[in-house]
């Protein structure tokens, strides 16, 4: 009896052939599913190959208007359905001809590709063999998504971005300013790293003057002599100079930048997530005078061990430098030093639209100058005071006095015998105590410090800064909002109580 019940159990749990349910594959492909079929080598594309697909489906995002795309190919970007929706949109340039140009950013439409061959052409990855009656437009209008892009993000996967349109905000160019055009291949810093812009002789914008900054938007091609990735602008409205002109004559003021709020523990890892928020009391031009930004953690790990002997040079695990020799401000705007351009952590909102006069991964790299080590928390969260302070120059030493620096939580081995972090007279430190010199934190009536940093809040300073009298006229005062991964800017930006310079 149990032999006979195991085997009809065994039976039971067989399926036949009418036990499965019977599909059909959709006739259509992502982008990027047709990038990965790609393997150095040309490729037909049979029915069987794309598993059943035959056409693909997306929006348009070429504009040959401008004369500046290479000339005959379509480019579409698509998103394909991968549970999470995270990371799939991809662009493709299918090469119908003349026919391209008949189509505009945010037409919708179905290109048959089946016969076509997928192959790089001048370094394009691209389908060629493409009839243009295989082209069916099937809407217009379609918002496009833009991407942001940094030299960090794009270096590191060129395959996620070649064919997508995509946004590089606050380019920083070293033009011959009144004679240098947008033609040719021009570098440009975004804050994290070099990238090229490509404007080809044939451009209709391509005589316009190259100014020191610009927000550039366009199609994401690499070079076809190097494979660098470059963004070519599509047409003149693409590229938008944002740089503002700063008389070298004018002094620098006693506070030209002030700190306004930092984001010191981000929810999940810290390492290249944390940044600080300044603001500018006048207009400056990093170009014709750098500054350089200084953090500094003292938690009881971190080495060298002591008084800080060296100041905010101390280095190692105390202190970690950033140089700013790019990008203008204007007075009374922000701007940021940092790592990944993210409002609140890993997964969260993209603010590189933000000017970002830095952004650097602290955790991969060591500071500007050899002034740091690599680390994963460049503020502090533990009880022992962390702090950070900008400076109107490169050239910093023990008793330089900052533009601005503001400390928060608790105490360690801050000051001693005329060792320790300078600091300036603003709303919360004095440079004298009366007629005593008072030149560090924790020395003499120097011993304001911030509550300690909340996770996954951004913590905002306020306060009010007269740029005329050059005072604080209101004190400021540690106050924390949540940031959620999905916060846009504005969160930071324009929250009631947030830094202001007036007059």
């Amino acid at each position: 009896m149990l032999i006979a019940g195991a085997c009809l159990a065994i039976l039971a749990g067989c399926k036949r052939d009418s036990d499965y349910v019977k599909s059909t594959p959709s006739t259509y492909i992502s982008n990027l599913d047709l990038r990965k079929l790609y393997r150095g080598s040309e490729l037909v594309l049979t029915k069987d190959v794309m598993r059943g697909a035959t056409v693909v489906t997306g929006q348009v995002t070429s504009d040959h208007s401008g004369n500046n795309l290479p000339a005959g190919l379509l480019f579409l970007q698509n998103t394909r359905q991968t549970g999470s929706g995270i990371d799939s949109l991809r662009g493709m340039a299918i090469n119908i001809g003349a026919a391209a140009a008949n189509y505009i950013p945010g037409d919708s439409v179905n290109v048959v590709i089946e016969g076509g061959v997928l192959k790089r052409v001048n370094g394009i990855l691209q389908i060629t063999g493409v009839a243009a009656s295989g082209v069916q437009k099937v809407g217009s209008n379609v918002k496009l998504k833009v991407i942001p892009i940094s030299a960090l993000s794009m270096l590191a996967k060129p395959e996620n971005f070649e064919g997508c349109l995509g946004v590089v905000y606050n380019c920083n160019f070293e033009p011959n300013i009144g004679v240098e055009t947008l033609e040719g291949v021009k570098r440009l810093n975004e804050g994290s790293g070099d990238m090229q812009m490509n404007v080809n002789s044939t451009a209709n914008f391509r005589a316009e003057l190259l100014p020191w900054s610009a927000n550039v938007q366009g199609i994401v091609l690499p070079s076809a002599t190097t494979g660098v990735p470059q963004i070519w602008p599509r047409r003149k409205a693409d590229f938008i100079a944002t740089s503002i002109i700063v008389d070298p004559n004018v002094p620098l003021g006693p506070n030209p930048a002030i700190i306004a709020g930092y984001f010191a523990n981000p929810s999940g890892t810290d390492a290249n997530y944390e940044y600080i928020q300044f603001m500018a009391t006048q207009d400056l031009d990093f170009r014709q005078k750098p500054f350089t930004v200084y953090t500094t953690n003292n938690a009881g790990a971190s080495t060298p061990t002591g008084y800080p002997v060296n100041g905010w040079n101390t280095g190692g695990l105390r202190t970690y430098k950033f140089s700013i020799t790019k990008g203008t401000v204007a007075k009374g705007n922000f701007f940021y030093v940092g790592g990944y351009k993210q409002i609140a952590g890993i997964t969260s909102t993209d603010i590189s639209q933000a000017n970002w006069v830095v952004s650097k991964l602290y955790n991969d790299n060591e500071g500007d100058d050899g002034t740091g080590d690599k680390t994963a928390n460049l503020l502090a969260n533990s009880g022992n005071a962390a702090g950070v302070a900008i400076f109107a120059t490169n050239s910093v030493s023990m008793t330089t006095e900052p533009s601005d620096v503001v400390f928060f939580a608790g105490n360690g081995n801050i000051y001693s015998n005329g060792m320790g972090y300078s600091i300036t007279t603003n709303d919360l430190y004095s440079t004298l105590n009366g007629t005593t010199p008072q030149p560090f934190y924790k020395q003499g009536t120097n011993t304001i410090g911030f509550a300690a940093p909340v996770d996954s809040e951004f913590s905002y300073l306020g306060g009010v800064y007269d740029a005329a009298a050059k005072k604080w006229t209101v004190k400021r005062v540690h106050k924390t909002i949540p940031v959620a991964k999905a916060a846009p800017l504005s969160v930071i930006e324009k929250m009631p109580g947030v830094t202001k310079v007036e007059n």
